[in-house]
């Protein structure tokens, strides 16, 4: 047992008395930061005025945290819902599914374009797919800090024993996820400085093939959530989707058959 790397962290990043930060929040938050920092990066290589970025974020946060919470409770716990509607708005029990939250991040793109038509919606929703791997990660590692979303016994050198669950040592499914987003984030980056904006639909196809790839493959590791269709799980059925939307852009990209609606330039 000793040669597994023991996890059982505190879930508080401060806290006293009543009061308490959770490492959870700091890492939203970080992750919050990192798009901000990037969207700057990504808005001023390419001349665009980067003074809505901010606005960006916020009208992608509420997206996606709204999205997170109604596919967590639409395909995962819907009974419990329906018998404690009280409880649809605790968000901080938890309940975030991150398939919602990446479609209701593209609707709260769609509504900042509405408002700012300045800004097209293929263009911004291409070029953002570059700043956000990094959010993903962060939360990933918020996730682990919480002994969350553990994965399966196993005998590997590497594995983590989460204490506040059991004494089994487990895949850390999430501190795979974590690093595989870093890793995705550095590609993402290199793409966007070889290519900028020649190649309208890249990022989009990359991410959506990439990420949800990597999350079908990942759950393999993880604990069945209950719901299997043969060796397949429910959330891996989610991640097909975009897979397959992303392939299906990645055809259109090497047909040259993308445009962007060109934005307002500095």
């Amino acid at each position: 047992m000793l040669s597994f790397i023991q996890w059982n962290p505190s879930p508080d990043f401060v806290s006293y008395g009543h009061f308490s930060i959770k490492w959870y929040g700091v890492f939203w938050g970080l992750s919050l930061m990192s798009c901000f920092f990037i969207g700057n990066y990504v808005f001023k290589k390419l001349n665009r005025d980067n003074e809505k970025v901010t606005l960006l974020i916020q009208y992608m946060f509420i997206g996606g945290l709204i999205g997170a919470r109604l596919a967590h409770i639409i395909f995962y716990s819907l009974d419990f819902y329906i018998a404690h509607p009280e409880d649809i708005l605790a968000v901080w029990k938890g309940g975030l599914a991150s398939h919602g939250g990446f479609v209701g991040a593209v609707i709260g793109l769609y509504l900042f374009c509405r408002v700012h038509s300045e800004f097209g919606f293929f263009w911004i929703l291409d070029i953002g797919m570059v700043c956000v791997a990094l959010l993903a990660s962060l939360i990933r590692f918020g996730n682990l800090m919480n002994s969350e979303l553990y994965g399966k016994p196993t005998d590997v050198p590497w594995a983590f024993v989460f204490q506040q669950v059991d004494n089994l040592p487990r895949h850390a499914v999430v501190l795979y996820e974590s690093i595989s987003y870093f890793l995705i984030q550095i590609l993402m980056l290199v793409l966007f400085n070889r290519y900028k904006e020649s190649k309208p639909g890249l990022y989009i196809a990359v991410f959506l093939i990439t990420v949800f790839g990597i999350r079908f493959l990942l759950e393999f590791f993880k604990v069945p959530d209950g719901n299997m269709f043969g060796p397949i799980s429910k959330t891996q059925l989610l991640n097909l989707p975009f897979i397959a939307t992303g392939l299906l852009i990645t055809y259109f990209v090497s047909a040259k058959k993308l445009h962007y609606t060109n934005p307002i330039r500095k």
